[in-house]
């Protein structure tokens, strides 16, 4: 489709938000419904593109999101209309006169009544007994063996927060466990901190923590401007406590927080922490597979930020595309090591 077209399109579409503005998500999807193909570019070069578009202006909400809004005199009349424009309800449409009469009960009661004919006979209802030969399988009992709450990557149990979660939940295919009001998959818990993995392991029986782990923490803390310094110092307390019991432990490092990037000292502790975690025995460099040149990778990531259970500050999640690379990359390195 040609440049002129596109953008055609894309402005006509920002007139749809008139005061709120359009996330690169939002444009995306109500680009795809309405032309009925992709975009087909990256977050950089949309951003790219429309910084030499007049009339189109953008502004960053509280939490670093990115809205592109329109700004074009020749639209404002649309804008009014939209912004002014009165919602129906579409389960309050007028119905014809003819379709709606009185009821009446009694009247109802005696026709059903009348039409039932006395060759229709109706037998009391007998219960089929069932006959059982042998003991029953308990299904319930079985699905509870395999462990679908306990997340694990070949042999390797998983220790994380909600990034890792989600990999567990969406990708590997584990339950969440019923009941808790924060989201939890084994020790999947979401908004889980360097603290709070030392504190649930210590309170675990020695005989249920497993002895080969992949543990990728340290998102909750930056997002909640923790310094570097105390994530380490909870880290090597973390890994020697489990060094102690025999466990094998693999890090990852921490991606890049996509809604905090613009936060300078957040990205310097994340520099710091990952400095750590990549000077550790064993660990991924997850953190390269949604970066390219320096930069982070939008695409990698979902369109805006949400709160999670376990946390009182929004984080944007990896999409379907960002947990797939990490999910490879972790599956390579196993691959390497097993």
């Amino acid at each position: 489709m040609q440049m002129h077209r596109k953008l055609t399109f894309i402005k006509s579409i920002l007139n749809l938000r008139p005061t709120e503005g359009s996330t690169f998500q939002q444009i995306k999807d109500d680009y795809d419904e309405l032309v009925g193909e992709d975009i087909d570019c990256s977050y950089r070069e949309f951003a790219s593109m429309m910084m030499n578009v007049e009339d189109v202006k953008t502004f960053r909400d509280f939490y670093g999101n990115i809205y592109w809004i329109s700004s074009s005199k020749k639209s404002e009349h649309m804008r009014h209309l939209i912004r002014h424009q009165k919602t129906k309800d579409p389960r309050k449409r007028n119905l014809p006169s003819a379709s709606i009469q009185p009821c009446n009960f009694r009247q109802k009661a005696r026709k059903m009544a009348s039409s039932t004919s006395s060759n229709h006979r109706f037998e009391p209802y007998k219960k089929s007994v069932r006959k059982v030969s042998g003991p029953r399988t308990n299904y319930r009992a079985m699905f509870h063996n395999q462990d679908l709450c306990t997340p694990h990557l070949y042999d390797y149990h998983l220790i994380g927060d909600d990034f890792m979660l989600a990999v567990a939940r969406i990708d590997l295919g584990f339950h969440l466990r019923q009941g808790c009001k924060i989201q939890q998959s084994g020790l999947c818990i979401s908004g889980q901190t360097v603290s709070d993995a030392i504190i649930r392991l210590s309170q675990m029986p020695l005989e249920a923590i497993p002895k080969r782990v992949i543990i990728s923490l340290g998102s909750v803390d930056l997002i909640h401007g923790r310094q570097a310094l105390d994530i380490q110092t909870e880290y090597v307390y973390l890994l020697k406590m489990l060094s102690d019991l025999g466990v094998k432990v693999i890090v990852t490092t921490v991606a890049p927080i996509a809604n905090f990037t613009i936060a300078s000292n957040l990205k310097k502790n994340w520099e710091k922490l990952n400095v750590f975690l990549r000077g550790q025995p064993f660990f991924i460099d997850i953190s390269e597979q949604v970066m390219q040149n320096k930069h982070i990778l939008y695409s990698c990531y979902q369109g805006e930020a949400k709160y999670v259970t376990g946390s009182t500050r929004p984080h944007v999640l990896w999409n379907t595309i960002g947990r797939q690379r990490i999910l490879k990359a972790m599956k390579a390195y196993l691959g390497d090591i097993l």
